[in-house]
């Protein structure tokens, strides 16, 4: 990964190889169903960032909404596309670099990022996120899930600076390439300056016997100016 090129080929081979869940979390659709259940669906947009094989994509399709989604991943805007297809949904998905968002700017009511931007340093999740609100209507808001420092990344790592590691080779984040996590400190400063943050919250849970932690906040905020 380098500054100003967010897109880390290593996804692509991820794709190819895994299989990926096709469901969306229950924090997602409180956050959809919340803001957006009771308005006109079909002219409320909504962006996902880096929408992989379309889970969310689906959900948001599926409930009436004008969904949109890019990855740098052919293989996973592939994907996506087929199943949307084999369903008779449909949404505009494209191939590209969320650090540059090919959309016109205060276009969208919501902005989601499921696990997508904690994969940039923080150079390039400030750019990203100068994006994001760009492309955000006024007071549309911004859905992140990020992980947090108290992730599980195992002890065989390669530290390339404070909280930000690549080369992990156990747990949930190993061999995904780059990985940036975050305290909740670290997070309400990073986002307060491009948004009002309405609220963070820590999703926690754990797998095999408790041996591994899954840690995550969840950060929804608003465009206000």
């Amino acid at each position: 990964m380098k500054e100003n090129n967010s897109w880390d080929t290593i996804w692509e081979n991820v794709f190819l190889e895994n299989e990926w869940g096709k469901y969306p979390s229950e924090n997602l659709i409180r956050f959809i169903a919340r803001n957006f259940y009771k308005l006109d669906r079909p002219n409320v947009k909504i962006l996902e960032l880096g929408c992989g094989t379309g889970a969310n994509i689906w959900y948001i399709t599926r409930e009436g909404f004008d969904a949109y989604g890019i990855d740098g991943s052919k293989t996973a805007i592939t994907q996506a596309k087929k199943r949307l297809s084999d369903e008779k949904l449909s949404a505009t998905l494209v191939v590209g670099d969320i650090i540059n968002l090919p959309f016109e700017n205060n276009y969208f009511d919501a902005v989601i990022d499921v696990e997508c931007i904690y994969a940039n340093n923080l150079a390039n999740t400030k750019h990203i996120l100068a994006e994001a609100k760009r492309v955000l209507k006024l007071n549309g808001k911004i859905y992140s899930r990020t992980f947090s420092d108290k992730m599980f990344i195992g002890t065989n790592y390669q530290t390339l600076a404070e909280n930000e590691y690549t080369a992990i080779e156990k747990g949930p984040l190993a061999q995904k390439g780059f990985v940036r996590l975050s305290s909740k400190d670290s997070v309400k400063k990073l986002y307060q300056e491009f948004f009002t943050i309405i609220s963070i919250d820590l999703l926690e849970s754990t797998q095999y016997n408790e041996e591994e932690l899954l840690s995550e906040y969840i950060l929804i905020a608003q465009k206000k100016k």
